[in-house]
């Protein structure tokens, strides 16, 4: 399971780059509407880094605007 850096539980819907060239990820926050924008220092889990990094590798790219 994935959670922002309070906790809260995400559902990751994709992956892009911000206008600095940093990864960020697209999620749906557990009890909130809409997509929320995340970085991945902001990302946390059970199983700590690699359950994080193996959910991104599965994201398709954030579409561009």
């Amino acid at each position: 399971m994935i959670y922002s850096r309070f906790g809260t539980k995400l559902t990751l819907v994709s992956q892009g780059t911000d206008d600095a060239g940093q990864l960020c990820i697209k999620a749906t926050c557990e009890g909130m509407d809409g997509e929320r924008t995340y970085h991945r220092h902001e990302l946390t889990a059970d199983n700590g880094h690699t359950e994080i990094d193996a959910a991104i590798a599965k994201l398709p790219p954030t579409p561009k605007k």
